[in-house]
């Protein structure tokens, strides 16, 4: 929603009537605008690639953001089932202070599971050999974002 569409605020001399209308009218888009952005916020977009198998040289199936994985592949389903279950487990950069006040850099492990932003980054780099993606998509997938 953009402000053209906001309403009009009243004139200095409005009176009671006149501005409680506005009130009402302007809390009323307002909740629409936020309601609008939240649900941008929410939403993310679906990536999917294709699998392959390196030794056959051929695609063996397709995984998406929210783990749809589809294939005929029955060793790349039983590779793939434990991360669809319950996630991939990611090494994740961290900071903290120890009891010294010294800043520690370390990793922690957290879980990226599906649906979330890097899911098939995390994936496709978790896949044993034979299985991999095209390089060129590896590249352009999104990889987990610790908030």
């Amino acid at each position: 929603m953009d402000d053209s569409e906001r309403p009009e605020r009243p004139a200095p001399d409005a009176d009671a009537a006149e501005i409680a209308e506005w009130m009402e009218e302007d809390f009323g888009w307002a909740v629409a605008e936020g309601a609008a952005n939240a649900g941008d916020e929410d939403e993310h977009e679906v990536v999917g690639v294709e699998i392959l198998n390196h030794q056959r040289g051929e695609v063996v199936g397709t995984i998406d953001t929210n783990g749809n994985l589809d294939t005929e592949s029955e060793a790349l389903r039983n590779v793939s089932q434990e991360y669809l279950e319950e996630g991939v487990p990611v090494l994740v950069p961290t900071t903290y202070e120890n009891e010294d006040g010294e800043t520690v850099h370390a990793n922690a492990e957290v879980m990226v599971e599906p649906g979330t932003t890097g899911f098939v980054r995390a994936f496709v780099d978790e896949l044993p050999s034979p299985f991999d993606c095209d390089p060129e998509a590896l590249t352009d997938l999104p990889v987990h974002d610790e908030e």
